[in-house]
């Protein structure tokens, strides 16, 4: 007992300095955040059409992939519920979009249509943006996935929306 009595100070410096130090050291970690990478953009039925939708484009429009709607469209000004109505589209992607070589200018929309989209609600889904495409007067080609594509098929559908055929 004696000893803690005469060395008390010594002690309690050394718990408030090893405490410092840990809060130091704490506060220099910077929080994990709780993501992971989701892996492939596309799935292999997406993949393959992909492949013959770039030799369709034969290099005259710019593809991309998983394209969020509120990027392609938006809600027009003034627009009562105006969030609202964003919200029902900036979580929603469509699966390819064509652009314009030059200025990257979207074309048309495209959606593979998987087995899936016979399930009632993606038939919701797909209505609602059937309709937010068609009222945008955005183009949106709607394709059922298949053992293979013909790209000339796929070429001239884009090309309907093209000045460059």
């Amino acid at each position: 007992m004696d000893w803690l009595e005469q060395n008390w100070l010594a002690i309690v410096i050394g718990i408030v300095v090893l405490l410092i130090v840990l809060g130091m050291r704490a506060l220099g970690q910077r929080e994990r955040l709780p993501y992971t990478s989701r892996g492939k953009l596309l799935t292999q039925s997406e993949l393959k059409f992909y492949r013959t939708l770039q030799e369709a484009t034969q290099g005259r429009w710019t593809l991309f992939a998983m394209v969020r709607i509120a990027d392609l469209i938006r809600v027009a000004p003034g627009t009562p519920k105006h969030l609202s109505w964003h919200n029902r589209i900036s979580c929603k992607h469509i699966d390819f979009v064509v652009c314009d070589n030059d200025d990257l200018t979207p074309l048309v929309g495209i959606e593979l249509d998987d087995p899936s989209h016979e399930r009632p609600d993606r038939q919701e889904r797909d209505r609602f943006v059937n309709q937010a495409f068609k009222d945008a007067e955005f183009p949106l080609l709607r394709i059922p996935t298949a053992d293979s594509y013909d790209p000339e098929t796929l070429h001239a559908q884009i090309a309907r929306y093209s000045d460059s055929s």
